[in-house]
């Protein structure tokens, strides 16, 4: 990618709808697919969102014209909902693919978001609708931090910060979106194989002992992966154990 020359935030990107503001791509995507259809990735985007939703009821910290907040429409109905976590697994493999295009190594941190040097750089919110047993539609919310120079946390980092190079926003969707077409190219095709491989190649503190907590405990563990639920998978003193979202929480981090 070319350095960043002119925000040019007015540039349409195809089969998207550009939003000069927004209090959150993913609410607006959610609310616009209850009265209308829309065609397979499908965008929302906008370089000031106010609002931004994470994982939790957490929010996402974003300076406006700086960095990337947008939410693309999928309809995986060939996913059966208790594999749900593989689209988890693609997203997130298409951003460290995008952020190793720029010479970041980018790893994956257990479950939505994207560290670099040990600080996070983009996070991910998808939200899943189901018609019984059969996908709908996922609404997939991305955050990544491009041009932003300072934060209000230490844990938080962009492009910008580790590499001193502006980007063109715009451009960035672009790259970024061709690297979601592939990888769920991968997930239509039902290579969840391959997809958990790479998935587990690019996990934060694989393998690593660290510092967790689970309730009131605390204790060290390892990394092992995540099972078909996606639930992270741990080696602890008592063997292996399996946690859910709000069950465990990194202290190393």
């Amino acid at each position: 990618m070319n350095d960043y020359i002119s925000q040019n935030a007015g540039v349409q990107i195809k089969n998207a709808v550009y939003l000069p503001t927004c209090h959150s791509t993913n609410t607006y995507a959610n609310n616009w697919l209850k009265e209308n259809e829309v065609e397979e990735g499908w965008i929302v985007y906008t370089f000031d969102q106010t609002n931004g939703r994470g994982q939790a009821g957490n929010t996402w910290e974003s300076e406006p014209n700086k960095n990337l907040t947008f939410s693309i429409v999928y309809t995986p109905v060939f996913l059966a909902p208790k594999n749900q976590f593989y689209l988890n697994m693609i997203v997130s493999l298409a951003i460290v693919a995008f952020l190793e295009q720029l010479n970041l190594k980018a790893e994956i941190k257990w479950p939505n978001d994207i560290y670099v040097n040990g600080k996070k750089m983009a996070g991910i919110l998808i939200e899943n609708h189901l018609r019984g047993d059969v996908f709908r539609n996922a609404v997939v919310g991305i955050g990544l931090n491009i041009n932003q120079a300072n934060f209000k946390t230490a844990k938080a980092s962009s492009v910008f910060q580790e590499l001193g190079i502006e980007y063109q926003l715009t451009d960035c969707i672009s790259i970024l979106r061709t690297h979601l077409e592939q990888l769920y190219e991968h997930l239509k095709s039902n290579e969840l194989l391959f997809i958990q491989k790479e998935y587990l190649q690019k996990m934060y503190l694989r393998n690593k002992p660290s510092l967790f907590r689970s309730g009131d405990h605390t204790f060290i563990g390892s990394i092992k992966g995540v099972d078909p639920n996606g639930r992270l998978l741990i080696m602890t003193e008592l063997g292996e154990k399996t946690f859910g979202l709000k069950e465990i929480a990194f202290l190393n981090s």
